[in-house]
């Protein structure tokens, strides 16, 4: 039976990361039972990942081949809802949008440029920099998305 693990949760984070390592992997990462590593993926549990399993986590999660860090990004994304953001107001996601839409479109630019260029350290800095600015963007962008539904849910 599968458990459903609500979005922006470390469940859902270190499911995504057994999804392509196992639990059995997991817990060879972390020196941890598989039973224990388990229960830290549970949702409603008092069970806790430290920092430093999120980050020997996120770093096998890449080894494996895995894109981003889905730990990181999850803490990214809680640490950014508990602080004060407008809301997801019409004006602010037409905005966000377009900030995140120009972003996305400079990263990709930047990428394509570096593909033709990979040994220049600047092309490359460039590339590193676009992207990033997209990704702030699209961070902001969602953040604001899900405070609103968390700011609904509570009314």
């Amino acid at each position: 039976m599968t458990i459903p693990r609500k979005p922006t949760t470390f469940a859902r984070a270190l499911t995504e990361i057994a999804l392509l390592l196992g639990w059995d992997e997991c817990a060879e990462v972390l020196g941890k039972s598989e039973s224990h590593v388990r229960k830290l993926g549970a949702p409603d549990t008092e069970r806790e990942l430290s920092l430093r399993d999120a980050v020997r986590l996120d770093a096998a999660y890449r080894r494996a081949g895995g894109e981003g860090a889905p730990l990181l990004e999850c803490y990214a994304l809680k640490l950014d809802l508990r602080m004060p953001i407008q809301s997801a107001s019409p004006h602010c996601m037409l905005t966000g949008s377009a900030k995140a839409a120009k972003e996305s479109g400079e990263a990709v630019a930047a990428a394509i440029e570096l593909a033709g260029n990979s040994n220049d350290p600047h092309v490359r800095m460039r590339a590193v920099r676009e992207v990033e600015e997209a990704i702030t963007e699209f961070t902001r962008l969602l953040t604001r998305i899900v405070a609103h539904q968390e700011q609904e849910n509570r009314q």
